[in-house]
């Protein structure tokens, strides 16, 4: 009785890795501005297709910055067109009145503070010299950082998918994530589950530059958004304004 019993727990566990595989089927190299290397990827799993839009970048020639939009007075290519900036996806959560959820700060300002619940897990923070991405938990506030985005849940953490995660609610995607050599960049996805999304991240035979160690989700569904500088820029628009938007700057 016992061995039916770990039998069957194999084959179950075998069976939830199985449906958690994902298979390149297309990738495609698309124009980016010197420094960022921006990535079609079409990918098939058990539960259908999804594609992603992946940008990146080389952390000591380029950086993250925020980009808030208190009055929603921009979309975000008008931001980006605005600010100069590479490229840009929508940022954290906010209320219906706009207010931010969790710490934002701008050119070292704190636009509104850390907090402390289920979602907001995680904290994308930059200084001078560093990007980096990690658990609410262990984020120590200082003056020298610049810029800073709290969000969540975590979706990949030391290149493993975070276990538990929500996995019947499918929508667009964004996330910010790092790789295993040392590359930033945010993604969007358009249509799966947290819990298919951070499989995903985890399929290192997906991301041949450098499996993905770290990732976070950023507000997603309706919000998501990418806008890449070119001629003419690459834009997935948004559906509704929100309240910040995270873009990549040259150091």
């Amino acid at each position: 009785m016992y061995r039916f019993f770990v039998c069957l727990l194999v084959l179950a566990l075998t069976a939830q890795w199985t449906s958690a595989a994902w298979v390149l089927k297309e990738s495609a190299d698309r124009p980016a501005p010197t420094g960022l290397e921006f990535t079609e990827l079409r990918v098939q799993g058990d539960s259908g297709e999804a594609t992603l839009w992946i940008v990146s970048f080389d952390p000591k020639a380029c950086a993250f910055a925020v980009m808030d939009n208190p009055t929603g007075a921009f979309d975000l290519g008008t931001a980006s067109e605005k600010r100069g900036v590479l490229a840009g996806v929508n940022g954290g959560y906010f209320h219906p009145d706009r207010t931010p959820l969790g710490l934002v700060v701008r050119q070292g300002v704190e636009i509104h503070p850390l907090e402390h619940a289920k979602l907001l897990s995680g904290v994308l923070s930059v200084t001078s010299t560093t990007i980096t991405l990690q658990r609410t938990a262990a984020f120590k506030g200082s003056s020298a950082v610049r810029e800073a985005l709290q969000a969540g849940p975590f979706l990949v953490e030391k290149e493993k998918p975070i276990n538990g995660l929500e996995a019947t609610k499918e929508a667009a995607r964004t996330v910010v994530f790092q790789n295993a050599k040392g590359r930033c960049g945010f993604l969007i996805c358009k249509s799966t589950t947290l819990a298919g999304m951070a499989d995903l991240l985890a399929t290192s035979s997906l991301f041949p530059e450098g499996k993905i160690s770290r990732a976070m989700n950023l507000d997603g569904g309706t919000s998501t958004a990418l806008w890449v500088r070119g001629t003419p820029p690459f834009y997935a628009r948004e559906w509704k304004s929100v309240r910040n938007y995270l873009a990549i700057v040259p150091r």
